[in-house]
């Protein structure tokens, strides 16, 4: 990895600095999921890789429980949003134990782990739903050819943006898919990254 990037990626870290970086695009990512969730409807929600809580908000009518393995995501979103916040791991079955939630939801999350961490999650994720309760993903797909959607997927800190179907065999390995969708992120006509939402319950 280049100095420049590592640079890039701590840049990143820092709450305030994701924040501004997400701003632009929060509400198109989400659009697939509010089109197809009737937020009304959801009692308790995990957002996995809650971040600094960016999408703590869009949950604020439900019992929200936010989880990152990064403190300082944490700290900033327990002073900014109301719910509760964890640091942990989702996969790790010590946390969260006994509680189970209608709505299981990760923005942008599994780009960034290898495929035995994403295999983790999603067993774990599945496990933590309600029996009439989901699982929700969104994420970063990397198109195939030449394309500048394709050049800011290589870019991305996340080194793990994976064509649709790699996606799909992921994902439904303890998930049975109920929805999944490609839809494009970035300036009008000009897509600058394509995203997938997946909507899946347990097996």
């Amino acid at each position: 990895m280049s100095i420049g990037r590592r640079a890039t990626d701590r840049l990143l870290e820092v709450p305030a600095v994701y924040r501004l970086w997400q701003a632009p695009f929060a509400d198109a990512k989400l659009r697939p999921f509010l089109k197809r969730v009737d937020l009304r409807s959801v009692k308790r929600v995990l957002d996995v890789g809650c971040g600094p809580g960016t999408n703590a908000a869009v949950f604020k009518g439900s019992e929200y429980v936010g989880i990152d393995v990064n403190p300082e995501y944490i700290a900033t979103a327990s002073r900014k949003h109301t719910g509760r916040f964890v640091v942990g791991d989702v996969a790790d079955e010590r946390v969260l134990p006994d509680e189970r939630f209608d709505c299981v939801f990760a923005n942008s999350l599994m780009h960034h782990r290898p495929d035995e961490v994403v295999r983790s999650l999603l067993r774990r994720m599945s496990r933590l739903t309600t029996p009439d309760g989901g699982v929700h993903i969104l994420d970063l797909v990397l198109p195939d050819g030449a394309s500048a959607a394709r050049l800011f997927a290589r870019l991305d800190r996340g080194r793990f943006a994976r064509p649709l179907p790699e996606w799909r065999a992921l994902f439904t390995e303890h998930l049975e898919e109920r929805h999944l969708e490609l839809y494009p992120l970035g300036l009008p006509g000009v897509p600058l990254w394509w995203m997938v939402y997946f909507h899946g319950v347990a097996r």
